[in-house]
């Protein structure tokens, strides 16, 4: 009876650990909250490096006297800080993780880890489960990207504030009067086209004669626009309508047959001693500005998938973690079934390398075997408290890997799951119109708030995450979106809306 109870408090410790820790840690504890007994249950090769207690009755002051020998000088004081027991638990008062990155010295070099704590009850007893997760290699990564992305913001700005200052040139005229006042040539007469020649006299022009001698000579893209925004009236209506500028985009001819993308801002005041209407008109050349966005938007998107990368490789270890463990436990029982799931298992597994080298689509019946094999192994763990039900009508179009099992997955995982033996029912659906193809995935599970998850979406912590890098992956791809409706104690529907003309079955089935 003494090995049973103990072989039963292992299982429930091994299932809150891999129910609350699902990433790929380096170490794993669980410390007793009342006594602050520790065990440490995983440590890697790399870990066990720093020759730590693996089993212990004060948990708190174990840490406090390893942290001179084992973390970073520059971040010893903040760990203090950190992994004091009065700090964990007021945490995970009021969140379900409490988690920071810092320094371990781990061979002679600093390397960067996150640690993650949660509370869970074994046989009882309320237990702290803390994870310890090598993050070097992605935190550097990310923090030299960002770098990168603030010098090109830092950079894009120096450059704005040099346009304003630096204008092509720029034109004073008396709207009211049709006449310029004043004009400052600061384009080279060689950058214009080799048959037109600036007029002599700007100045003996109407500013009507001008905008015309623009419009016939320079101006070969957005000649519309200019002409409306540009015109007299129309500008001397914006001042009384209480505008103070208006500005229009084209593109002029200029020298060697090039085409250069311009700006014209027109700034309007009202002459105090006449009350004529006056405009300050300058021009600037966008080639630059358009460079630099162009750069800044390429930084943002490859910063943006870098971190997708990051958290498709993270699916990876919490699956197999679930699964082998799962698996581990039934093989003696009934082997021909444990086969069965490491078959369904390789398949997952197979989809997740698959989805971290490329995001190109593949067949949807390539993400539904997917689908199947995940659910499969669920079923082992869940038993007869996950029903799943599949209403397929159309299954001819494409779609990125792992866009719909992590939906699947989150469905029982925090819809199913979370009700207890009571369980519920995961609809898996597909249908089409003559314009879209969606994909519906529902259950009956808690569902939940809809406003609270919206205001976590930010927290690179929350489990919304996920969801907001597939809503992401699949604008970004297809052109897809991303539905949900959900209401507390009743369940969650999620729909994808993906655009018939970019859903074309173009992956291969290598």
């Amino acid at each position: 009876m003494k090995k049973e109870n103990s072989e039963r408090h292992d299982a429930l410790s091994h299932e809150a650990i891999a129910r609350a820790l699902y990433e790929n840690y380096e170490s794993i504890y669980v410390v007793d909250i009342e006594t602050s007994s520790f065990k440490c249950f995983h440590e890697s090769d790399s870990y066990s490096s720093l020759k730590l207690e693996h089993s212990g009755d004060d948990f708190f002051n174990e840490v406090t006297e390893n942290i001179l020998r084992t973390v970073y000088e520059g971040d010893q004081n903040y760990v203090k800080k950190m992994l004091s027991r009065d700090a964990i638990l007021l945490a995970l008062t009021s969140q379900k993780y409490y988690s920071f990155v810092y320094r371990l010295v781990i061979g002679g070099e600093p390397l960067y880890h996150k640690l993650r704590a949660t509370t869970d009850f074994v046989d009882a007893r309320l237990h702290l489960l803390i994870g310890i997760r090598n993050v070097d290699e992605a935190f550097r990564k990310d923090k030299r990207q960002a770098e990168e992305l603030s010098s090109m913001h830092k950079k894009e700005k120096n450059h704005l504030e040099a346009v304003l200052s630096t204008a092509d040139w720029y034109l004073e005229v008396n709207l009211t009067k049709d006449s310029i006042l004043e004009s400052s040539m600061r384009i080279r007469p060689d950058s214009l086209p080799e048959d037109v020649h600036y007029p002599n006299e700007v100045n003996a022009l109407s500013y009507s004669e001008f905008k015309q001698w623009r419009i016939d000579n320079l101006i070969v893209e957005g000649k519309e626009k200019y002409l409306e925004i540009s015109d007299r009236e129309y500008l001397i209506k914006c001042f009384e309508r209480g505008e103070k500028r208006a500005s229009v985009s084209f593109s002029i001819r200029v020298a060697g047959g090039k085409v250069q993308p311009c700006k014209k801002v027109f700034f309007l005041y009202q002459d105090a001693p006449t009350g004529d209407i006056l405009s300050f008109c300058v021009l600037y050349d966008l080639t630059e500005q358009q460079r630099r966005e162009k750069e800044i938007r390429d930084l943002e998107l490859k910063l943006q998938m870098s971190r997708l990368r990051n958290f498709t490789s993270q699916m990876q270890p919490h699956f197999l973690y679930n699964a082998l463990g799962s698996i581990q436990e039934i093989i003696l029982e009934d082997p021909v079934y444990a086969s069965e799931l490491l078959g369904d298992f390789t398949v997952h597994l197979r989809s997740c390398i698959r989805a971290m080298a490329n995001d190109k689509p593949i067949p949807f019946e390539q993400e539904l075997k997917n689908i199947q094999a995940y659910v499969n192994i669920e079923r082992m763990r869940l038993g007869a408290k996950l029903k799943i039900e599949y209403d397929i009508q159309t299954d001819d179009f494409s779609i990125i890997p792992l866009s719909v099992q992590p939906i699947v997955e989150n469905a029982i995982r925090h819809g199913i799951y979370e009700k207890g033996e009571e369980g519920g029912i995961v609809r898996i659906g597909t249908k089409e119109d003559d314009e879209f193809i969606f994909i519906i995935v529902q259950d009956n599970g808690i569902g939940f708030d809809i406003e609270k998850l919206n205001a976590e979406s930010a927290n690179v912590n929350t489990d919304s995450t996920g969801l907001n890098n597939i809503t992401f992956r699949l604008d970004k791809v297809m052109n897809a979106a991303i539905d949900i409706k959900s209401r507390p104690g009743r369940g969650t529907t999620v729909t994808i809306k993906l655009p018939k003309e970019n859903t074309g079955n173009e992956s291969d089935n290598s």
